[in-house]
Formats: structure tokens, sequence, C-alpha cells
């Protein structure tokens, strides 16, 4: 048999691909860190409270939205893709399409047609309605962007993807910073700038990629189908949770607290959106490749080396943890000072997270998504009913603190998981019922 060297796949490939996917989100994240920065800035505390709830509102919506689908698409696509089956790629692409323009359009109205009475019975806040109006735009728009940069990840086109996000934070950026010097800005205009602007990436995004979203060639057979929604309903419901987990946070605090409390949590969260983007990088990157993976070894060497990468990477980011007082002191000034506990402990958490990525895309080519689904509701289960019962002892900090419990946790699971897999040779079964889905169709 000839021999791979998953290592040095890992120590070239793999890591050139990841260092410029992290460079390029990473950059694209800093435009919309300086734009977050400006609004801060611009607005009181609890104004700011508004806008990060809008603004988690935006990020719910285009994350529920896909239920998931865009991990099903990637990896189903990459098995087409590495076997040659273009077509079949191009129909799976299409498919996951219609159905993510369709819940996206459902859920977006939803929100919309139920911003009053959101503002008025849950927030407490009659002035939040209108920002929740274009928030449910915005979901809308940037759940569409996040399909296309799916895409390309599936091809492993990662540069093209990184512009369609830059592209629109840096429109972003322009727009603040254009509206803060001509307009008085408020809640609205923020909002309304984070929900329309990406319009632009979309625009382009349907564009190039007309072939695969709008050709009159039918969608899918009929097996495939079955087994791209069948493997997406566990990441449907996982996705719900995982998707929910960082953000009900913020709801929790505006409901039990208040909003200024939701800001001040809102702006530690927003800095530790680093982590986003490296898990982000991290999977874009190694659930393609790891998906094409046949063997047991190239597995087993697979999570060794990319558990040096993600730590590697993480350590980098820990020195921050000594200087968060001082960096968020400097930017956004003392009346943000009590951001500081909850930044470092989103900031622990977040590292933890990072180190559990690669397991969790070795749990998506294993076929195993149903693991993934009970973690991730466990998990939101446990904030869930650990806000509720010690925020009011704890405080402002509860949130933060149940995030890194909980992310240690799944990291310990799912390692033990994983290797008493590869130990048992279960993993051959799973790879065995993954190929069906090819050959069977």
């Amino acid at each position: 048999m000839k021999s791979f060297s998953v290592a040095k796949l890992i120590n070239s490939t793999s890591i050139r691909q990841c260092a410029s996917v992290f460079t390029g989100n990473l950059f694209a994240a800093g435009l919309g860190f300086l734009a977050v920065l400006i609004v801060s800035r611009k607005l009181t505390v609890s104004d700011f409270g508004l806008f990060t709830i809008a603004l988690s509102v935006i990020r719910l919506v285009s994350s529920l939205s896909s239920l998931g689908m865009d991990t099903g698409m990637i990896k189903h696509a990459s098995s087409f893709l590495i076997d040659k089956k273009t077509i079949e790629a191009k129909q799976v692409f299409k498919t996951t399409f219609i159905f993510r323009l369709t819940l996206s359009f459902i859920i977006a109205g939803i929100i919309f047609a139920s911003a009053g009475l959101l503002s008025t019975k849950v927030f407490h806040c009659s002035g939040l309605a209108y920002p929740l109006k274009f928030a449910a735009f915005g979901g809308l728009t940037v759940s569409l962007v996040n399909y296309i940069r799916s895409v390309y990840h599936a091809y492993q086109s990662f540069k093209i993807s990184i512009c369609f996000q830059v592209l629109a934070d840096f429109g972003k950026f322009i727009s603040i910073i254009v509206l803060s010097f001509f307009l008085c800005m408020n809640v609205n205009t923020a909002v309304a700038i984070f929900a329309f602007v990406p319009v632009l990436s979309v625009i382009l995004g349907f564009w190039k990629l007309r072939n695969e979203l709008f050709s009159t060639k039918k969608i899918l057979t009929k097996n495939i189908c079955h087994k791209l929604f069948s493997y997406g309903k566990w990441l449907a419901m996982s996705s719900v949770c995982g998707l929910i987990l960082p953000h009900v946070s913020i709801f929790m605090l505006a409901t039990m607290l208040n909003s200024e409390a939701s800001g001040l949590y809102g702006l530690a969260l927003n800095l530790t959106y680093i982590f986003s983007i490296l898990i982000g990088s991290l999977n874009a990157v190694m659930l393609p490749k790891v998906s094409r993976y046949r063997e047991i070894a190239q597995i087993e060497q697979y999570v060794k080396n990319s558990l040096k990468i993600s730590i590697g990477i993480s350590l980098i980011i820990l020195p921050f943890l000594f200087f968060s007082s001082n960096i968020i002191l400097f930017f956004f000034g003392s009346r943000y000072h009590g951001s500081v506990p909850i930044f470092n402990w989103l900031l622990l958490s977040g590292i933890i997270g990072a180190i559990t990525t690669p397991l969790r895309a070795v749990l998506y080519s294993m076929n195993k998504p149903r693991i993934i689904t009970i973690t991730d509701t466990g998990a939101l289960i446990t904030v869930l009913l650990g806000c509720y019962f010690l925020i009011p002892f704890i405080g402002i900090t509860t949130p933060a603190i149940l995030l890194l419990l909980v992310n240690v946790s799944v990291l310990c699971f799912s390692s033990f998981y994983i290797f008493n897999q590869i130990r048992t040779g279960s993993f051959l079964s799973s790879k065995v019922k993954n190929l069906d889905i090819g050959s069977s169709s």
C-alpha cells in the first residue's frame, strides 16, 4: 500500500491554508472590530447593549437558517469533488441553497413581524423594535454570505471566501466612519449598516456562483438527497444548540438584569471574536481534508498534529489574558471596566473551544453528528439553567464561567470518544457507511 504521511500534509499544506484563512478572517474581523469600537464610543453603555442584542439577533438568524446544512454540504461536496463527481457536488450546492434561502426568509419574516412584541415583552424596551426589524433583514443577508463562503470552502478556494467577508466588513467600517462624521450615530443607524452592507457580497457571490445556483438541471437524485438530509437532521439540532449558546447569555442578562449588563457582556464577547475566527478557519481547512481520509492511520495522525496546531495558536493568544484590563480601558474607556473579568473568562473558554475544533471535524467525518448534538444540547441546557439560577448570586460573569466549564467537559468527552473509536477500529465502519453515499447514487 502506498504510504501516506499525514504529518507532512499537516505541516505544509494545511498549516499554510489555515494560516491564510486565519489571517484573512482576522483582517476582516479587525475591520469589524474598528466599526464596533466606533459604535461603542458613540453610544452610551445602555444603547450599546441594545446594539449588541440586535447584533446577536443577526448572527442567530444567519446561523439558525443553516441548521447545520453548511457542514453537511462541505462534507458531502468535498467527497464528490475528490471522486471527480463535479455534477453531483454542484447539485449538493443547489439543494442546500434552496433550503437555506427558504428557511432564511421564514426566520427573518417571523422576527420582523414580532419585533414590536419582542422589544416590549421580552427585552422591556420599546426602542428596540426597529433595530430588531433591521436585524431580521441582516440575518438574511449574512446567512447568504456565509453560504457563499461555505461553497468556496468545499472547493478549498479559501482566498475567494475571505474576499467576500473582507468586502462585507470593509463596507461596514467605511459606512460607520461616514455616518459618524456626517450624522448623529444611534442604535438604528448602526444596526442598519450591519444589516444592509452585506448585500454587496451577496450580489457578487450570486454572480460568481450562477452556474451552481441557477442552472436548470435537476436538483438531486432521491437517494443522495435522502442521505444529505438524513445526515443533516443531527446537524440541525447541533447547529441550533451550538449557535444559540454564545448569544443566549446576552439575552438572559438583558432580561434578568438590564441592557447595560448586556452591553458590558457584549463588548467582551465581541473582543473574543478572534476565537470564532480561529475556529472557523480550522473548520474551513480541516473539515474538507478529514472528509477525504479513508484509513485509521490517517485520522489518528491527523488528530495528533491538528491538536498541536490549535494548541500552538491558542498559546499565542493566551498572553492577552494579562493585558485585558489595559486593552479594554485604553480603547473603550473606564465605563467598560466591568467587561474585563468577563473577557478573561471568555478568553479561557475560547482557547478550550479552539482546541476542541479539530476533534469535532473528526466526529463529522466519522458520521457521528449525533455525538456532537448530544454534547451541544447538554451544553446549552447547562448554560440556560446555570444562568437562571446563578446570575442573581454571581452576577454578570456567570455565563462566561459556565461556558468555560462546559467547553472543558466537551473537550474531555470528545477526546475520550474519538481515541476509543480509533483504538477499537469502529472508525472503519463509519467511513464505509459514509462512502455509500456516493456509490449508491
